[in-house]
């Protein structure tokens, strides 16, 4: 029987295995070119742990007869914790120095999640703000792998002690490799099940729960438990294998892309790919691949993946605030101060904890040290939400409130107008008066429903009903694509979609409405032959069919911008005024020529272009010279600069014969009803 520390014991090709999956998750999140699937280095992380810690616990059990829970908790608590609650406080200190408070309350709301390892229920299940950009770039985001595995920890040790009942302790060793591995398959076909159902059903579960990732880790215990009761007998071509499996690895980062529904099956190929690759260094770690593996400095590299984890994520996304991300340079820039960062982390902190003077301690004492440390780090959090980064109690830039100023009625509790991405029920709300003898419709996303309360006020009451229906993120546009919010196709605003152009059918309205935003990944054909097949329904409908093309986003937010404008416009490329930049990319003019393409294959559909309105001469600000707020995110307008357009609208209308040229524009801002 082999020797069980020969498995456990440090393994150089390990360490490099090691330094292979974080530099994929570096290039990945860094958006190097060609490594979009460079986040399947998560996935060996997950693999390796099964591995090691199964080692562990195994070890443990087979030498002294039981498995000590409070001192492996200990073991993890003083390996993981400290180096944790260091980077977490210290770009919170950083995020309220270089961010401004409306950022910062944004980008931190995960907190106290990461430092108790409960991260990824947080990305799972809390519903976040739609609207708000920023809460998609969370500065602790990516600890939500260090919450599975973290959760992984606390039920492994008590799945291995109950698989050690199932056979006595003087059992052959053929007999408890048969059970364990039994039992391990067993864990891992419902986990990999799982997984799958979520996958189709629940992405955002699938991706960030760890039963979903159960799999994972039963994989890499399956390896070290199939080599642990072999004999020498058992023979792995380690080049082999090993060259098999770096080479998935590789290929997954290469070949796999954000754009997929992951993890599902695509996960079987770098965790089968790392699993051979622990295997072929099994018996003989200095040669083939695992040589390669071991050599220095991949091994220096991987000594410290863990802290170059921590860092790395949060100073990407201060970077990108402050426009570094742009450039290769600014990239390379960051990256390696990500890794200056590390090896500070793995010198002062992460050593001393591990194997340093600070490293013994009763596990009792280690275990409340730890819920110590972590209530510190909560109060510190609370006293910069409570001063630093505090919302203000008014929040007014001339004498107009941007918060309050936000949304549209439609999206006030109670109302459902819209439904959100999981569900595609058509929930029609409406302003203006029910009894109204004409009926103008607009069909649209969160950008089309921003222009409400504008419609509203030139088709205005009692003579008009105006009907809303709203799905955010959710184009008018006949082409499908992949929502990274949901991790999958939205198929669901397929669905919604084609409901909202049957109920418009019904009601036989005497002109529509459409508007999306221009950020979607569609090229160019899908944008004209997408807007295409939809203006072919509409304008059998109705006689009238308008296009509001959506708007430029902006480079930044703006209501963080007019909140602390010091902290901020020094960033802008171009910045004659605070808050201000020249719109910095031509996507929505490309968009909008896309649209006008469409438009001019149907005799009654017009193009409402009210771009030059919100960006004069292609400057794009977050107020007006007046001071009033005109977006209320980086891309989304304010309800008063919507309004305030409404007589240039009708102007626009009346030359393309669709308004009269003697009707009024009344100026209410009518309130939103549920049908």
């Amino acid at each position: 029987m082999t020797d069980l520390t020969s498995n456990t014991s440090y393994r150089l090709d390990i360490q490099g295995l090691r330094a292979v999956a974080i530099a994929l998750v570096v290039l990945a999140h860094a958006k190097v070119p060609g490594f979009g699937g460079g986040f399947v280095g998560v996935d060996v992380f997950f693999v390796l742990s099964g591995y090691l810690i199964t080692g562990l616990l195994v070890q443990e059990r087979m030498s002294t007869g039981r498995i000590r829970y409070v001192t492996f908790l200990a073991r993890r608590l003083k390996r993981l914790l400290p180096a944790l609650l260091v980077m977490l406080v210290l770009v919170l200190l950083a995020a309220s120095l270089l961010l401004t408070a409306y950022e910062t309350r944004m980008q931190t709301g995960s907190f106290m999640f990461s430092a108790t390892w409960t991260s990824n229920l947080f990305f799972a299940f809390v519903d976040r703000d739609y609207f708000s950009a920023l809460q998609a770039d969370d500065l602790y985001l990516h600890t939500w792998s260090l919450g599975i595995e973290e959760q992984f920890y606390l039920v492994w040790p008590w799945l291995m002690m109950g698989s050690f009942l199932l056979f006595a302790d003087d059992s052959s060793d053929e007999r408890k490799r048969i059970v364990l591995l039994r039992v391990l398959a067993t864990l891992f076909v419902l986990s990999f099940l799982l997984c799958l159902f979520w996958s189709n059903t629940r992405q955002l579960l699938s991706f960030y729960m760890m039963p979903a990732r159960a799999w994972q880790f039963s994989l890499g215990a399956a390896v070290f438990l199939w080599f642990r009761f072999r004999d020498d007998t058992c023979r792995l071509s380690g080049t082999l294998a090993g060259g098999i499996g770096l080479l998935t690895i590789l290929a997954s980062s290469v070949f796999l892309g954000p754009d997929l529904v992951y993890p599902g099956y695509y996960a079987l190929f770098p965790s089968v790919g790392a699993s051979l690759v622990i295997a072929a260094g099994a018996r003989d770690a200095s040669t083939g691949i695992s040589g390669w593996l071991a050599s220095p400095s991949l091994v220096w590299l991987g000594n410290r993946s863990y802290s170059l984890y921590l860092w790395h994520w949060p100073l990407l996304l201060l970077g990108k605030s402050f426009g570094l991300t742009d450039s290769g340079f600014g990239v390379a820039l960051l990256i390696g101060l990500a890794v200056l960062l590390s090896m500070a982390s793995y010198r002062f902190v992460e050593l001393p904890f591990w194997k340093g003077r600070w490293s013994d301690g009763a596990p009792s004492r280690v275990i409340l040290l730890s819920v110590v440390a972590v209530a510190a780090a909560a109060v510190v959090s609370e006293r910069l939400e409570s001063t630093v980064f505090a919302e203000p109690e008014v929040m007014t830039v001339a004498g107009y409130n941007p918060r309050t100023d936000a949304t549209p009625a439609l999206y006030a509790a109670g109302l459902n107008c819209d439904t959100g991405p999981a569900s595609a029920q058509l929930v029609p709300c409406g302003l203006g008066s029910k009894d109204g003898r004409f009926r103008a419709i607009l069909l649209g996303d969160s950008v089309g429903a921003q222009w409400t309360t504008m419609i509203a006020s030139i088709f205005a009451s009692p003579d008009w009903q105006v009907i809303v229906l709203t799905k955010s993120a959710c184009p008018v546009v006949d082409e499908s694509y992949f929502y990274d919010k949901i991790g999958a196709d939205y198929a669901i605003c397929t669905e919604w979609r084609n409901a909202a152009i049957e109920y418009i059918g019904q009601l036989n309205p005497d002109i529509v409405f459409i508007g999306s935003s221009a950020e979607y990944p569609f090229s160019e054909s899908q944008w004209v032959e997408g807007t295409s097949r939809v203006l072919s329904r509409l304008s059998e409908i109705t006689e009238n069919v308008v296009i509001i093309p959506g708007n430029p986003k902006l480079s930044f937010n703006g209501p963080s911008c007019l909140d602390q404008p010091y902290k901020f416009s020094y960033r802008l490329r171009d910045s004659q005024r605070e808050c201000e930049e020249v719109q910095f990319t031509s996507t929505s003019d490309e968009v909008a020529g896309y649209l006008k393409q469409s438009a001019r294959t149907f005799s009654n559909v017009n193009v409402l272009d009210l771009n030059d309105l919100v960006c004069p001469g292609r400057r794009c600000a977050a107020r007006r010279e007046d001071g009033m707020p005109i977006y209320r995110d980086e891309l989304h307008l304010t309800r008063s600069f919507v309004n305030a357009q409404a007589l240039e609208a009708r102007k626009r209308l009346v030359a393309m014969g669709i308004v009269a040229g003697d009707s009024s524009t009344s100026s209410m801002d009518s309130v939103s009803t549920r049908f």
